[in-house]
């Protein structure tokens, strides 16, 4: 058990908890899926580790990172990625943080451009389901009475397009977006018999 100094504790008090509010705001906006409780509180155990702050120049932008790195950390270890979090690597790019780099907003509308060039490549019944379903959020029902599919042409166009984008990134690619967790009971005990 790590035990904070009363400085520390001023500290975090002062310059970290006023921004919380805002941090839970862009992780709910960037990340829906994502636990937000869960990147919050592994963010404050960092920042509670922290043997000194004088190095910390703007306490704002140090949380934010934190909690970025938080996200990032489990998107590597999950390494599920939803295509429908991929909006939300744009808007990772541009957290509300003082200062962004030009350079990071860059790379990320260059994910984002890569991802839709993906989406473009798709075959055109794929390509019309796959956008419905993830971009516009459109019931599967309601795409296979528009288009005169079943469900489960729609439920398959929608998994083989994933698929097909997903194949095509890159390791790197894939860890910079945000995922999608799965808590189906189902899914659980598929992982256990693995």
């Amino acid at each position: 058990m790590v035990m904070m100094s009363p400085q520390l504790i001023g500290w975090v008090g002062r310059h970290i908890l006023p921004h919380e509010r805002q941090l839970r705001a862009w992780l709910r906006a960037a990340f829906p899926a994502i636990d937000i409780d869960d990147v919050v509180q592994e963010s404050y155990c960092r920042i509670a580790t922290l043997t000194r702050v004088e190095h910390i120049d703007d306490p704002r932008r140090y949380l934010f990172r934190t909690a970025r790195n938080v996200v990032l950390e489990q998107i590597r270890r999950e390494r599920v990625v939803s295509i429908e979090a991929a909006s939300g690597l744009a808007d990772l790019e541009e957290a509300p943080e003082d200062g962004g780099s030009p350079e990071r907003i860059v790379a990320g509308r260059r994910a984002l451009e890569r991802v839709e060039r993906l989406i473009e490549a798709l075959p055109d019944r794929a390509r019309q389901v796959f956008r419905l379903r993830k971009i516009d959020g459109v019931p599967q029902r309601e795409i296979a009475v528009r288009l005169g599919l079943t469900e489960t042409v729609v439920e398959n166009e929608v998994a083989r397009g994933l698929r097909r984008i997903l194949d095509q990134l890159t390791d790197e690619e894939r860890a910079e977006m945000p995922t999608r967790r799965k808590s189906t009971p189902r899914s659980s005990k598929t992982k256990e018999r693995r």
